[in-house]
Order: C-alpha cells, then structure tokens, then sequence
C-alpha cells in the first residue's frame, strides 16, 4: 500500500513536467514562403540611455560618519560622493581604484576625509587626473579587511568631471 502510494505521489509530481516539456517544443517554421526573404539589416546600436537609478547624493564627512554596523535612513546602496581625486592605481586583475578625499591636499588614505572608489573591467570608466574634482555614482559598501576599514563606491557606475 505504502509503495502505491510513493508511486502515484511521484507519478502526481512528473505529470506537469511531462506536459510543460510537450508544450515547449515550437514547431518549425515552414521553409517555404510565398514573400521574398529580406536582407537583415545591419544591428542597430543602441543609444546610451540616462540611468534611471536614484543616486542619495552624499558628502564623503556623511558617508564615512556611518557606522558600518547600523543602516540608517540617510543611507543607500547606490550613492553620488563627490571630492577629490588624490590617488589612481590600476591593480593586476583590471581593477582601478581611485582614492576621494574631501581636500586635494591630503596624503594617504585618512579614513576620516577619504573614501575609495573602485572601477571594474565589467563597467569600464575613464581614469580622472589626480587633483581633480569627480563625482562617483556606484554602490555603497563598507570595505573590513585587515588593514583597510574605510567605505567604498564599488563598482563605480559613472563618472562626473
């Protein structure tokens, strides 16, 4: 009785998939056709449209003020930080960061003025000159690995001069 059972549970179970495999099969189209075949014209390329996606516009003070353990209201994933272009590196794997500081004037990584900014080989960006105001527009994320602790944009998803 019990095997019964398991067999008409699985038989229940593999029904719909046998019907769904029938119903996706598509018939081929008929080879002859009483309209001359066109050339297929060239692809077209697609023109860049304006991302729709809403940047929270933030100072790098107001970013680097969160605690990376509690998500406020201010927050969000997709940010625009903008400041100053104080260092670029180009990584072996194709990354490119780029280190934002409030101030063209400061030296090194001050997790208290600066933030990091990471552009990636899947969403390429021109490299800014060093010294010069940008706006970073990409992903918000804090950054824990030993030695590091700072906030990021990463991946950069456009670039503002």
């Amino acid at each position: 009785m019990r095997e019964s059972v398991v067999v008409l549970f699985v038989m229940l179970l593999a029904f719909p998939t046998l019907g769904a495999a029938q119903t996706a099969q598509q018939k081929p189209a008929s080879t002859k056709s009483s309209i001359p075949a066109a050339k297929p014209a060239a692809p077209a390329k697609p023109a860049e449209q304006p991302s729709k996606r809403v940047y929270v516009e933030l100072a790098i003070s107001e970013l680097v003020g969160e605690d990376a353990n509690r998500w406020t209201d201010k927050m969000a994933a997709h940010a625009a930080v903008g400041g100053f272009v104080t260092q670029v590196t180009k990584r072996d794997d194709g990354d490119t960061d780029i280190r934002i500081c409030e101030s063209p004037k400061v030296v090194g990584m001050d997790r208290a003025h600066c933030i990091m900014s990471k552009c990636i080989p899947k969403i390429p960006c021109e490299i800014p000159q060093v010294g010069k105001p940008i706006t970073v527009k990409g992903i918000t994320r804090y950054e824990a690995k030993v030695g590091t602790h700072w906030w990021e944009i990463n991946p950069v998803e456009q670039i503002e001069k």
